[in-house]
C-alpha cells in the first residue's frame, strides 16, 4: 500500500492518463499482471492498494470483506477507481480482463466504497470499462502531463524490477556469472561466515561449540568482532557513495563495483544484528552511529542470554547500548527522526541490482547446479531486505508481496521472519503518515535538486 504524499506540490488528475500515469510513481514501478486500487482519503491524498488480479470466481462477499479489512484503517472517503494490469490484454481478446476488473468494481462495491472508475492496461493498450470499444494506445499515459510533472519533481519508477521479466539489462547478465563465482567462494561448507581477514574465535565472540553450517541458522547468534561488522558498514556506505555518484544511471554505477564487492554486501545481510545495523546505517545516513548502535545490541544481547563478558576491548559503553536502543525503535517504524532518504533510495537501487543478478544467474546457468540452496539462502535475504525498506517507504502491502517471494525462494529464513514480525507490530512508520517527512516528501525531492545540497550525495 503506497501513500500518495506532496499536498506543497500538489498532483493534478486531469484525464484518464493522468491517474494511470501517476500510479507507477507511487508503486516505485509499472505493475504488470496484478491489480491496483487508487483510494482517495480525507488528507486529501490517496493510497494505493496493490494485489493479485482476482480471476472472477472467488467468492464475492468474502472477498469484499477482505478488502473492507485492509482498508478499513487508512481514513479513505469510501471509494475507489479499479485498474487491472495484463500481458494478456490485447486488442483481439481483451474481455477476459474486462470480466475480472468488473467483478472486482462489484467487490469494491460490496466492501462499501464506490467504484469510481475501471481500468485495463496492457501492453500496447488501455481500456476505460465505461467504452470499452475505444482502445487508447499507452504510449498516451507516457506523454501525459502528469507524467511529465513528476518527472519534473525527480520521481522516477524502476522499469528494472525482477518481478517484471524480461527487464534485466544486458550488462547485469554479463556480470551474473562472475558475482555468483565470487558469492560461491563465500558461501562453500561450514564457516562459510569467516573470511581470511576475520577472527570470530578470538575475544570471546564465538559460541562454544556452534557449528556454522547452511544445515541450520546457529550462526545467526554468532557475535561479531568490531572490525568484522565494520567492515560490512564501510563496504555498504562505499557502495552508496558509488552509487549517488552515479546519477540515473545506477545500473553502470552499480557494476562499477567488483563482484567481490557485491557478493561482500550480500553476505552483510545474512547476519542479524549487522542487518539491522545496515538497516540503521541507511535511516541514518551515518555509518559511525550505526557501528556503535552494533556494539550497543551485540552488548545487549549478550546480557539478555546471561553470557560472559567479551574482552575489555570489545565491551560497550553506555553511549552504545543506547545507540543500539534507537536503532532497534528505528527499524521498527518508531524512531522520532526523518530517514535519510537518499541513502535509503540508493541503498534499494543496490538492492535490486543484486535481487536481478541473482535472479538471472541461478535461473540461467546449469554450471550452478549444486550450489542453488546456499545461493537461494542468500538470495532470500536480499528479497527480504528490500521488504524492510518498502515497510521504511510506506509500502506495507509491497513488502508482503516480498516477504512472499523471499518465502518462495528460500522459506523460512530468519530475515523475513523478522521483517513479518515488524509489520505486526507496525505496519507504517510514523514518518509515512506525514507527507511532510513520507517517502518520497516534497522536502527530500526539493533538497535532492538543490545544487546547495549537492555534496550531501557523497556522504
Amino acid at each position: 500500500m503506497t501513500l500518495l504524499n506532496d499536498p506543497q506540490e500538489p498532483v493534478k488528475i486531469r484525464c484518464d492518463e493522468d491517474l494511470l500515469a501517476l500510479i507507477p510513481h507511487q508503486l516505485g514501478y509499472e505493475p504488470r499482471n496484478c491489480a491496483v486500487l487508487f483510494i482517495p482519503v480525507s488528507s486529501g491524498g490517496a493510497l494505493c492498494l496493490k494485489l493479485p488480479t482476482p480471476s472472477g470466481t472467488e467468492d464475492l462477499a468474502e472477498y469484499a470483506q477482505q478488502l473492507t479489512e485492509v482498508t478499513a484503517t487508512t481514513g479513505h472517503v469510501h471509494q475507489a477507481t479499479v485498474v487491472v494490469y495484463s500481458d494478456t490484454a490485447v486488442l483481439s481478446q481483451p474481455e477476459e480482463d474486462f470480466f475480472r476488473a468488473a467483478w472486482l468494481g462489484l467487490a469494491v462495491e460490496d466492501s462499501g466504497m464506490r467504484a469510481t472508475g475501471g481500468f485495463v492496461v496492457g501492453p500496447e493498450h488501455w481500456w476505460n470499462l465505461q467504452r470499452v470499444d475505444e482502445p487508447q494506445p499507452v504510449s498516451g499515459i507516457s506523454d501525459s502531463q502528469l507524467n511529465a510533472h513528476m518527472v519534473a519533481l525527480g520521481s522516477c519508477f524502476n522499469e528494472l524490477t525482477p518481478e517484471q521479466p524480461g527487464q534485466v539489462p544486458d550488462a547485469l547478465r554479463h556480470r551474473s556469472s562472475g558475482f555468483l563465482d565470487a558469492l560461491d567462494h563465500l558461501t562453500e561448507g561450514p564457516g562459510v561466515w569467516h573470511t581470511e581477514d576475520e577472527v570470530p574465535e578470538d575475544h570471546g565472540f564465538a559460541y562454544e561449540g556452534t557449528h556454522h553450517e547452511w544445515v541450520d541458522e546457529q550462526w545467526h547468534c554468532h557475535f561479531q568482532a568490531p572490525a568484522c561488522y565494520e567492515r560490512d558498514l564501510r563496504r555498504w556506505h562505499d557502495a552508496i557513495a558509488v552509487m549517488n555518484s552515479g546519477g540515473a544511471d545506477w545500473p553502470s554505477a552499480l557494476l562499477s563495483l567488483t563482484d567481490q564487492h557485491l557478493a561482500r554486501l550480500v553476505m552483510a545481510l545474512t547476519h542479524n544484528i549487522t542487518r539491522d545495523a545496515i538497516f540503521y546505517s541507511w535511516l541514518t545516513g551515518d555509518q559511525d552511529r550505526a557501528a556503535r548502535a552494533h556494539k550497543g545490541l551485540q552488548a545487549s544481547l549478550r546480557e539478555v542470554l546471561s553470557l560472559p563478558a567479551p574482552a575489555i576491548e570489545y565491551c560497550a559503553t553506555r553511549e552504545d547500548i543506547a545507540e543500539g536502543l534507537c536503532c532497534a525503535h528505528a527499524v521498527l517504524g518508531q524512531w522520532e527522526s526523518i530517514p535519510d532518504w537518499a541513502t535509503v533510495e540508493a541503498a534499494y537501487r543496490i538492492l535490486e541490482g543484486l535481487d536481478l543478478l541473482l535472479s538471472h544467474g541461478l535461473e540461467s546457468a546449469e554450471a550452478f547446479r549444486g550450489r542453488e540452496r546456499r545461493c537461494s539462502m542468500v538470495h532470500a535475504d536480499v528479497v527480504s531486505a528490500r521488504a524492510q525498506l518498502e515497510v521504511f517507504r510506506g509500502r506495507a502491502f509491497t513488502a508482503m508481496g516480498l516477504l512472499e517471494r523471499s518465502n518462495e525462494i528460500a522459506e523460512g529464513r530468519e530475515g523475513a521472519r523478522t521483517v513479518r514480525r515488524r509489520l505486526d507490530i507496525q505496519d507504517i512508520p510514523w514518518w509515512s503518515t506525514d507527507p511532510r517527512t513520507a517517502w518520497p516528501g516534497d522536502r527530500w525531492w526539493a533538497k535532492r535538486n538543490d545544487p546547495r545540497h549537492a555534496h550531501e550525495k557523497y556522504l
